[in-house]
């Protein structure tokens, strides 16, 4: 059974984390399948907007698959290395791919699970939907990205809280802190999912990656260089079609029609 689920509609990829008795728990096939396809999808023109989600109604991801890296016994530090290695390599992809990513949480994510929080342009959470970093209960440190994104999301002091405490957050609760966008009751998740995605897949996909650009280095630039980077994307994506094609719609009161 392939741990990561791929299919296409249109311009729109879903990924769906397909291992539903291990609660989705990422191992070093899962990592090596999710940044194989991140790379894919990242190079795939006819890609204009992703869905991730998780197989079954249990969890979205439970985190890293304690029990495999336990396997490892004295190996378990350099195991551990590869499957980090293949997991951030998917969430830089994602990151940095032109096509805006929506992340659809079904039921329990945990610890490494919350690498898929914070690089998507949407996350749309079930209202079963529960949200809690684990790590520390393992005696471990975070990964995926989380150090990184938890306190741009919902600020230092919570991420202090969230980590070190173990806090369980309901949907609800996630989205008051700012961790997700919306919450959707269960059986409109993925329809959600889907309409949101259909809708950013008929956008400017250039303009895309230079606004995630932009987000991603806001709080690391300086004020004069964000609005360097800042005019100088807006002058590359004014002369470039789509900009030429949203500009002249605009102007004639008509709807556009992006095609790069």
């Amino acid at each position: 059974m392939s741990p990561i689920l791929k299919q296409q509609s249109g311009n729109v990829a879903t990924l769906t984390l397909n291992r539903p008795e291990q609660m989705n728990a990422i191992d070093l096939d899962m990592a090596k399948a999710l940044y194989e396809a991140a790379r894919h999808l990242a190079e795939e023109a006819s890609v204009r907007a992703v869905i991730l989600t998780g197989a079954g109604d249990k969890a979205f991801c439970a985190g890293g698959d304690l029990s495999r890296f336990y396997e490892q016994g004295a190996a378990i530090a350099e195991h551990l290395k590869e499957v980090t290695d293949y997991l951030h390599g998917a969430v830089s992809c994602f990151a940095s791919m032109n096509a805006p990513v929506i992340t659809a949480v079904n039921g329990v994510t945990a610890g490494g699970g919350l690498a898929f929080i914070g690089f998507p342009q949407l996350v749309l959470a079930g209202r079963s939907a529960r949200f809690v970093s684990a790590y520390t209960k393992a005696g471990l440190s975070p990964d995926g990205s989380s150090t990184w994104y938890l306190p741009r999301l919902i600020g230092m002091r919570r991420a202090n809280e969230f980590i070190f405490t173990n806090r369980m957050l309901n949907a609800d609760e996630a989205a008051e802190w700012g961790l997700v966008s919306r919450v959707v009751e269960d059986d409109r998740l993925m329809a959600e999912a889907h309409e949101a995605a259909a809708q950013l897949a008929n956008g400017p996909q250039q303009a895309y990656g230079r606004i995630k650009h932009l987000l991603n280095s806001s709080l690391s630039a300086s004020l004069e260089a964000q609005m360097q980077t800042e005019a100088g994307y807006l002058a590359r994506s004014a002369e470039a079609p789509d900009g030429q094609e949203g500009i002249s719609a605009f102007l004639n009161k008509q709807p556009p029609q992006f095609t790069e």
